[in-house]
């Protein structure tokens, strides 16, 4: 009962270990429902034996927190109470890392980003009734900033997520996200397509804002797997960003609907 209490609806734990030039990295966290970029209910801790500054700490941690924590989304919604936290007790003995220009500092906190990502991804694929992860990787926008609004629009929209859980290639839905996020787009230069996670072998669905010759079933089996990636590109700059996503299932409303006859089984 106590291990239930501490994990609540976590399927399982999540952990993440670097070790660089005798320094290590450890990281833990816990979170499956309520995440959403900025503000999630997750907890996180992060420790390290390097020898670093608090505020040199305190500025890595918050560069690989933009690049995982704050690049999730399980369903778009947001809670008070999400913490990442990093501790450092500098038992390593190396040089301490007081510069994060310098190559340690620029090694420490590819390693850091590393840990951050791996438990945020750990915490998108155990997430509340989730059967698939969508990395929906944007390029091609007018700005960072156009391509990170983008991304998080498809990785949140209800419709899209939703399709994604019945296995559906639904680029319409698709484009009616993007159409009302506050990118800047021009449909007769988008192009969507899916990959394997990382691939560069690409199926295009949508060339220039039309459909493609690919057929319906080949398109199908690019959304089966457990784990895929969307590529958008909007063909307008060169801003580029990564949300990891999921679908939305049946069992996510069961985790949340509750039951008023029974107030324990009540969510937050």
């Amino acid at each position: 009962a106590a291990a239930h209490a501490i994990m609540t609806t976590d399927t399982r734990p999540k952990t993440a270990f670097r070790e660089i030039d005798g320094v290590r990295i450890f990281g833990m966290c816990k979170g499956a429902g309520m995440i959403h970029p900025d503000m999630a209910t997750m907890l996180a801790t992060v420790v390290t034996d390097a020898a670093i500054p608090p505020d040199r700490l305190d500025a890595l941690l918050r560069a690989a927190v933009d690049v995982s924590f704050n690049a999730i989304s399980v369903d778009g919604d947001m809670s008070t109470n999400d913490t990442v936290l990093a501790l450092a007790n500098g038992m390593a003995e190396n040089a301490p890392i007081r510069s994060l220009d310098s190559r340690d500092g620029r090694r420490f906190q590819q390693a850091l980003n590393r840990v951050c990502l791996e438990l945020a991804r750990q915490l998108v694929a155990d997430g509340e009734g989730v059967t698939r992860v969508v990395n929906v990787r944007v390029s091609g926008a007018r700005s960072q900033r156009d391509a990170d609004h983008a991304a998080r629009a498809v990785g949140n929209r209800v419709l899209v997520k939703t399709s994604w859980c019945g296995g559906d290639p639904n680029w319409g839905r698709i484009m009616d996200a993007l159409g009302y996020s506050p990118a800047r787009i021009v449909e007769a230069k988008v192009d969507l397509g899916y990959s394997a996670p990382g691939s560069k072998d690409i199926t295009w669905s949508l060339r220039r804002g039309l459909p493609t010759r690919v057929d319906f079933a080949t398109l199908c089996a690019c959304v089966a797997p457990a784990e895929f990636d969307l590529h958008i590109r909007l063909n307008l700059g060169r801003g580029k960003a990564v949300v990891y996503a999921c679908d939305l299932s049946e069992a996510y409303v069961g985790f949340n609907k509750g039951d008023v006859s029974d107030p324990a089984a009540l969510g937050g």
